[in-house]
């Protein structure tokens, strides 16, 4: 079972759209597809057509360890349509943060809670809720893919900074590193300002970026409000097209047979030719004159900070151990770096929330439209 989070912390993406037509499709393509409506709003559950008056059987019941409430993902699941299942939300979602905070396997809940239906689904769909809380901290832990729709607006642009930050930091502590794919939603082909932005957006993500575009759609509209998906309402809508060839896009992957490759690149003969040559003495090469390091140490003020992490131009903004900062006693932080001449972009990551130097004024607006601290040597 392949699972994939439909995430961005932003709003009115097409994120709870893509996550009922891309799993309409993969049922539709033959796939069996467990939806997981992780939305405490229930747009999920509503846009499928899913009975919302079993609130006794929520994801909320299957998340939960209070013993009255609790029931087995086999409980909660409804089939909607062959091969398409789901398991609804419920407002008491909102409330499972506060209930399990000391729980320290808390963040784990929603991938131990999936991980027995592996055998029965092809693909489980998570609808994370419109932030980067508890629940979609769950849904990241728990997926194999992270697919990212952004919408043709800068806002949408600026929140995958921090997804990607949370990202990071699951991949540190946990050891867990999803793929991450970006898929374009809401694009208008007769406006200038999608394309611009459609650029921008291949710009910023590049290979990570999805060929599919999801074009804008009163079928998509239509169908929400109808509660049934666009393959349903109107399978030869644009909308219905779109979500086809992403679902076609995302099948691609599986079909590719990697291990194949890897087996004939390690078991390719190996040949080489040595040739002899008569012994000559050589002077001495000249040295070659190096860019001077200087180090550098960046401080950070937080005493209350658990901890810190130093990212930039200067080793590729990765969240990892090397990047870590070291408290003192001062409740002062620091790192040392040794770096050549040039201009470095750099901020600072303190217990997940990204931050500028609050002791260097120089710095750059970036891709996101926040800025970012500069460092000139």
């Amino acid at each position: 079972m392949k699972t994939i989070s439909v995430a961005n912390q932003k709003g009115g993406c097409g994120k709870t759209t893509t996550a009922i037509n891309l799993a309409a499709a993969l049922a539709i393509a033959g796939k069996r597809v467990l939806v997981i409506d992780l939305d405490p709003q229930s747009h999920a559950s509503f846009g499928l057509g899913a009975n919302l008056q079993t609130v006794d059987k929520s994801i909320y019941n299957i998340l939960t360890d209070n013993s009255e409430k609790k029931r087995m993902l086999t409980e909660c699941i409804a089939n909607l349509c062959p091969n398409l299942d789901i398991v609804t939300s419920n407002i008491m979602l909102s409330t499972l943060e506060q209930e399990l905070k000391d729980k320290e396997d808390a963040v784990s809940k929603l991938k131990d809670a999936i991980t027995p239906a592996g055998n029965t689904y092809d693909y489980t769909i998570i609808d994370c809720p419109p932030s980067l809380g508890f629940l979609t901290f769950n849904a990241l832990r728990a997926a194999d893919m992270i697919l990212v729709p952004i919408d043709m607006s800068v806002f949408s642009l600026m929140g995958v900074g921090k997804l990607l930050g949370m990202l990071e930091l699951i991949k540190v502590k946990i050891g867990h590193a999803p793929a991450v794919h970006a898929v374009a939603t809401i694009f208008d082909k007769r406006t200038k300002y999608s394309q611009v932005m459609l650029d921008e957006i291949r710009s910023f993500f590049r290979d990570q970026l999805l060929q599919t575009v999801i074009r804008s759609s009163v079928a998509l509209k239509k169908a929400a409000a109808k509660g049934e998906s666009v393959m349903k309402f109107d399978i030869a809508s644009n909308g219905a097209i779109d979500y086809k060839a992403l679902s076609e896009e995302l099948l691609s992957f599986d079909r590719i047979a990697e291990p194949e490759k890897a087996i004939v690149a390690v078991t390719a003969p190996v040949t080489e030719t040595v040739t002899s040559a008569p012994t000559q003495v050589q002077a001495p090469a000249p040295e070659i004159e190096r860019d001077p390091t200087k180090e550098i140490d960046f401080l950070v003020n937080a005493p209350s900070a658990n901890e810190i992490f130093l990212v930039g131009d200067f080793n590729h903004w990765k969240i990892n151990d090397e990047s870590r900062l070291s408290r003192l006693d001062s409740g002062k932080w620091t790192k040392k770096m040794g770096l050549t001449p040039g201009k470095y972009r750099y901020k600072f990551v303190v217990d997940g929330e990204w931050t500028i130097d609050s002791e260097n004024n120089d710095k750059e607006v970036n891709a996101f439209g926040t800025f970012d601290s500069v460092i000139k040597l």
